[in-house]
């Protein structure tokens, strides 16, 4: 059967799609476990994910008149699933295999890697962020695990629930009143940039960094936030703006600042999006006279900053209703030298997905050992760190296209966030 219906475009996938020049526009996980998955049962638990929902086994087409989503019943075993068996170390081939891309006419938008090696297995999931951003993606990696084991368990994983209702980004002002509304309507955005300086002037190649920060100094680093009442992502963040003063022809006393996202489902309905969706707004830190004193002294200062932030019943929403009505009424060709201008001013970034317990990641019997979370690969001027802890143990990682030189520097700023978290495990 060949392709059925279309479904017209919402603001999330048209803002994505936007800012495509910048990004692969692909969400990766990698899970390492340490024992034999069954390759045909994740085969099936991949299959049930993609058919959960229509726009997961879709492709997206932008014309003059019109966006959307061409919904497919004919895509292949290999659209969605491949199983590589390995003599090499299969997670060193995971992260390679995380640097492709879901293309934006592939029949699904999600893509499920199993590396083997003997009794080691290493699960790659790879969605499209027209589909989903950090959030939802996570949700999906961990309906894929609850499919897995339902088929192991019964044969069958036809009674996976997925959440399948509305993916409009306009959820997110179900609870807020007009006056609220109207206050939303300005540029959330910090007016000092900071930028990344890649040694090299030349595109690159997908590549990716990364490193581990165990779970026995993350558990340390937990009473060291209490101590300042601030938070673990807190810790991270200051970390972040501590790595950055380093890096060669920074100061540290100038003024910084680092984009962070908010998750906007808080303001949904039930505090969760009806559909799998794009829902995350901008959260920006700033050091108006760069570090301070010590690194306390300038952790409470962020700490005080994304306090104030969450505390808004607003949070996140600035900005929203602009870029919301903006894709809705302009086309594409008139909105996007306008995206390309906002997009190539953002700064650092930093995206923290936040600890995922081990027990939601457990195939059969086996639970991971380790696993990252990497964000869009990102274009040149564009960096982003990506973080997530799985089971406490914290992954940092940068994905994006650089040189050799550039990853170098790259590798050498996250060495610096992980010497940061950990020196403060030693209060």
């Amino acid at each position: 059967m060949g392709s059925t219906r279309k479904l017209i475009a919402g603001a999330g996938e048209k803002m994505q799609y936007l800012v495509r020049d910048f990004n692969d526009n692909t969400i990766r996980f990698v899970l390492r476990y340490p024992g034999r998955i069954h390759s045909e049962i994740l085969c099936e638990a991949a299959k049930q994910l993609v058919e959960s929902v229509e726009v997961l086994h879709s492709s997206f087409h932008s014309t003059d008149s019109t966006d959307y989503w061409l919904v497919h019943e004919d895509y292949e075993l290999e659209d969605y699933f491949q199983l590589i068996e390995t003599k090499e170390d299969p997670y060193e081939e995971a992260c390679k295999l995380a640097l492709t891309s879901i293309g934006l006419r592939d029949k699904t938008q999600i893509r499920c890697y199993l590396v083997r090696k003997m009794t080691e297995s290493v699960i790659v999931l790879l969605v499209s962020h027209l589909c989903v951003d950090g959030s939802d993606g996570k949700y999906l990696l961990q309906k894929l695990v609850e499919a897995y084991n339902d088929v192991l368990d019964s044969g069958s994983a036809n009674g996976l629930s997925v959440k399948n209702g509305s993916r409009a980004a306009e959820q997110v002002y179900s609870n807020v009143n007009k006056r609220d509304f109207r206050s939303l309507f300005k540029n959330p955005m910090s007016k000092v940039k900071s930028e990344f300086p890649y040694p090299s002037k030349i595109k690159g190649y997908p590549n990716l960094v990364q490193v581990n920060i165990p779970k026995t100094i993350m558990d340390k680093v937990n009473g060291f936030a209490k101590l300042h009442s601030v938070t673990l992502n807190d810790v991270l963040l200051t970390s972040c703006y501590y790595a950055y003063a380093s890096l060669p022809g920074k100061n540290a006393l100038e003024p910084m600042s680092i984009l962070s996202m908010i998750d906007l489902r808080r303001h949904c309905a039930g505090g969760d999006s009806a559909g799998i969706c794009n829902m995350t707004g901008a959260f920006p830190t700033t050091l108006p006279v760069g570090l301070k004193e010590s690194f306390s002294s300038t952790l409470i200062q962020i700490g005080e900053q994304t306090k104030a932030m969450k505390s808004n019943p607003l949070a996140g929403l600035e900005g929203m209703p602009l870029l919301h009505g903006a894709t809705k009424s302009l086309p594409m060709k008139i909105l996007q030298p306008i995206a390309n201008k906002l997009y190539g001013s953002f700064t650092v970034g930093l995206t923290n997905l936040g600890n995922i317990e081990k027990e939601s990641l457990i195939l059969g019997n086996i639970e991971p050992d380790m696993g990252l979370f990497g964000g869009p690969l990102k274009k040149k001027p564009g960096m982003q760190v990506s973080a997530v802890s799985i089971g406490g143990s914290c992954t940092l990682c940068i994905a994006g296209e650089y040189t050799h030189e550039d990853a170098s520097l790259l590798q050498y700023m996250l060495e610096k966030m992980a010497e940061e978290v950990q020196k403060h495990a030693l209060f």
